[in-house]
């Protein structure tokens, strides 16, 4: 038949083998869980728990109508930019330092354990004032250890090549170290008394930590995510170790944000009512003089009321054109204020709201305006996130200079139409005075007079009411401004971290070791080159296979005989069934040599020899066992006997054959050691001597049994095998390599070896059904069925055998089950 070639991987499916391999490997399996999830138990018991905690806040439109009299409707705009800026505040440095300062944060407490360092935010039993005037105490761990009531000690070390500040200091009194100042108060004396039992396993210690470096030490724990845009929610979380001070972080944030958009509110509402303020006192100066010239002017002439005008329609329109120069005149001082303040570098939208609040222009001033407006708005807003000297910054900057110059210019513009407007009105007022101031009566002229000044009086008091009104308008609106952050969902302090989980960790672990596991047994079956039963053997030669041996359960330090202790053991068995098998290969009458070898040491050939020989001399047959390994020759130790002389004294001619032959314990056993290890082993096997000693002995003896060398080594069995009745190749399940079949190959076809049969040694006798599934005959060859013997005999006799009669048969494993099930109803269903 076609015989399968032999590759340095498993290619087919085989069940069995690969559930055989994964007992073999509970060891490791077992292994691979125990240290990893070791692994996992030190990683949980030594890893700082993590927490998050996390507050849900509401954007509200409550104060979309007191923005717009408050002039700060631009502040946010549309729902999305609205929440979008609220975000980037909320996140900014600038607004978390405002947050943590807030908090005692300035300095960490802790108390140290074996490995870990745990923080005791808001538990310590002292408190510390630090006043810091060298930074490079800042993040250096200070012990502190409170010797009595009345006294503590500090010690500390800037590094480990420092010199090292140790100093006493009384409670009360203020600590100077090198690097500052501190003032250390007792906050809970009794928690101190209990600390003082653990002390020496237990070191408390502080940290004085960095102002520059609080924001960035937690911004990178901190989230803030738009959770709905329709209703307007912002969620704010935050992971720390200590579940109290994520707490307080978070609500403070809530806090701090509420007081954010009220402060806002109010700092523009201020700078608009100051400056109707000023506003106000300069139209009460104007207004003052020009009540206290109309009440003079009547004193001195003795007016009481007013007189009809005689030129109602001259002096209406002197009237006219005199409010309209009032309001020119305002509004080049509004032009004036705002390019003031336009000099200024450092303007803010809070300012220029307050300058144009009540002002209202007209033309490209009032969008020029506008986009001012909006620039330091963007620019305002982004303060929160960057640095003033950051390229955003900049850009924006460049942009504001751009609009203030435009601006300027059309403010420049708009002052040459006013002064141009005011000449012509001055002109038509200057004629209508003229008419007006035709030479009339002395009457006439006091008419005139106190009308003008009614005029001027009317003007300002209408001007002065106008700004009182605007100034009771804001002060209301500021007064009912609340802020516009809605807080939904408060923080709690977390009870369950979410780092490290412990299940998850656990199970992550025994899911490794598994995969591991299972990688290593797919390792060991994909690379798996050893033989394991007679199948491994019939698929890559066509070499018959004479039986299989049995694994002996005990050890055994050498190879020795052991079929006279136990006749009925399954060991036993199987070698009388070889010895039957024998009789198919060769029945011819006379003298036999069974020649015995290997591929390497330690497949059994020796235990092959030994035993095989006791289960033919039990057949009354006259056996002799030669040792022919004169490399390492072993015959001697499985007899106990010493090896003095032997088949190397005798083919170099110091003993003759009957002065080396030794009995042993088995009637008709004899035997010949190897004797002393010759110089030249392969050129005493090439003598004539040994044909001739080997004729000598097969005429006293019915079999000869000779235990080679591994022909895999060396080739001094060679001969001998050449000259055997019954050459027998010997392989040890789970020992030799699948390879090897191709030595027992090559063997034959280069040395013409003939009957060359093969026997299985050490075959695990489990239940598993892998080792002994299958009987195999010797018809390729020769057409005789003596595998079947071997089958029937050890499938067969359960309870005979002296090992299943002192020994339970025990319970298949699991993996058997599994195999067997997989095999019946699977397999052989495909």
């Amino acid at each position: 038949m076609a015989l399968k070639k032999i590759s340095n991987i498993n290619e087919e499916i085989d069940v069995k083998l690969f559930l055989l391999i994964a007992r073999k490997s509970l060891i490791y399996i077992v292994f691979f869980v125990g240290i990893i999830t070791f692994g996992a138990f030190i990683y949980l018991r030594y890893t700082l728990p993590l927490y998050s905690t996390s507050a849900t806040i509401q954007i509200s439109s409550n104060n979309e109508q007191l923005s717009k009299t408050l002039g700060t409707q631009n502040v946010f705009n549309d729902s999305y930019n609205e929440l979008n800026q609220a975000k980037g505040i909320i996140s900014s440095s600038v607004f978390l330092a405002q947050v943590l300062n807030k908090l005692p944060l300035k300095v960490s407490y802790f108390y140290e354990g074996r490995i870990l360092a745990y923080e005791q935010y808001k538990t310590a039993p002292y408190t510390v004032d630090a006043k810091v005037t060298e930074s490079s105490i800042y993040g250096i761990p200070i012990y502190i250890k409170f010797i009595s009531k009345n006294k503590y000690k500090l010690y500390y070390s800037k590094s480990k090549d420092a010199k090292k500040f140790e100093k006493e200091f009384n409670i009360n009194q203020k600590a100077i170290i090198p690097e500052g100042e501190l003032n250390i108060k007792i906050v809970n004396s009794g928690k101190i008394d209990y600390n003082q039992g653990i002390l020496n396993q237990n070191s408390l210690f502080f940290i004085i930590n960095n102002p520059d470096n609080i924001v960035s030490t937690y911004s990178p724990n901190l989230s803030v995510i738009i959770a709905s845009e329709e209703s307007k929610t912002i969620q704010i979380s935050i992971k720390d170790n200590d579940p109290v001070k994520a707490n307080d972080i978070v609500n403070s944030i809530v806090e701090e944000f509420k007081i954010y958009g009220v402060q806002k509110a109010a700092e523009s509402a201020n700078n608009i009512l100051q400056f109707i303020d000023n506003q106000l006192k300069q139209v009460y100066d104007t207004l003052f003089k020009s009540e206290a010239d109309l009440d003079n002017f009547k004193k001195e002439h003795n007016i009481d009321s007013v007189i009809n005008s005689p030129l109602p329609n001259v002096y209406t329109r002197i009237n006219d054109f005199e409010n309209q120069i009032v309001v020119i005149e305002i509004e080049e001082a509004s032009l004036t204020e705002i390019e003031k303040n336009l000099k200024n570098k450092d303007i803010d939208i809070y300012t220029m709201i307050a300058v144009v609040a009540s002002s209202q222009f007209e033309g490209a001033v009032s969008g020029f305006i506008s986009e001012v407006q909006n620039l330091l708005l963007k620019k305002e807003q982004l303060l929160y996130e960057v640095t003033k000297n950051s390229g955003q910054i900049e850009a924006l900057n460049y942009q504001i200079e751009i609009q203030k110059k435009l601006l300027k210019e059309a403010i420049k513009t708009l002052r040459t139409n006013l002064t141009e407007k005011k000449a012509t009105i001055n002109k038509f007022l200057t004629d209508y005075q003229t008419i007006a101031s035709a030479p009339i009566d002395k009457e006439k002229y006091n008419t005139l007079e106190l009308s003008r000044l009614q005029r001027m009086y009317s003007i300002n008091e209408g001007f002065y009411n106008k700004l009182v009104q605007q100034k009771a308008e804001y002060s209301i609106s500021r007064a009912g401004y609340v802020s516009s952050v809605i807080a939904l969902e408060n923080s709690k302090v977390p009870s369950i971290p979410i780092s490290p989980k412990s299940r998850m960790i656990y199970f992550g672990s025994i899911l490794i070791a598994l995969i591991l596991s299972l990688g290593l047994i797919f390792t060991r079956y994909l690379f798996f080159n050893e033989i394991t039963s007679i199948s491994d053997i019939v698929k890559y030669t066509n070499i018959p296979v004479l039986g299989i041996i049995p694994k002996y359960k005990k050890s055994i330090p050498v190879s020795q005989l052991i079929v006279n202790h136990k006749p009925k053991s399954l060991i036993a068995e199987s070698l009388r069934s070889i010895r039957t098998n024998l009789q198919f290969i060769s029945n011819e009458p006379g003298p036999k040599i069974i020649s015995v070898t290997s591929t390497i040491s330690g497949e059994g050939k020796t235990f092959v020899c030994i035993n095989l020989s006791g289960i033919i001399a039990f057949s009354e047959k006259k056996v002799l066992v030669m040792d022919f390994d004169l490399r390492k020759p072993k015959i001697h130790l499985g007899f106990g006997v010493e090896n003095k002389k032997g088949v190397s004294t005798i083919l170099m001619g110091l003993n003759n054959a009957e002065e080396c032959i030794q009995h042993s314990t088995i009637v008709n056993l004899d035997f010949i050691t190897a004797g002393p290890i010759p110089p030249n082993p392969s050129e005493l096997m090439l003598t004539k001597r040994m044909v001739d000693l080997l004729g000598y002995l097969k005429s006293k003896y019915d079999f000869i049994v000779i235990d080679n060398p591994p022909i895999g080594i060396v080739t001094d069995g060679m001969e001998s095998l050449l000259m055997a009745d019954y050459p027998i190749y010997v392989f040890k399940a789970n020992h030799s390599k699948r390879i090897f079949v191709q030595n027992v190959e090559r063997l034959v076809n280069e040395t013409g070896i003939k009957k060359l049969a093969i026997v299985l040694n050490a075959v695990e006798s489990n239940h598993s059904g892998y080792s002994y599934g299958k009987g195999y005959s010797y018809g390729a060859g020769y057409g005789y069925g003596y595998g079947y013997g071997y089958g029937y005999a050890y499938g067969y006799g359960y309870g005979y055998y002296d090992e299943d009669h002192l020994k339970p048969r025990r319970k298949k494993f699991l993996l058997d089950r599994i195999s067997d099930f997989i095999t019946k109803n699977i397999f052989r269903k495909a």
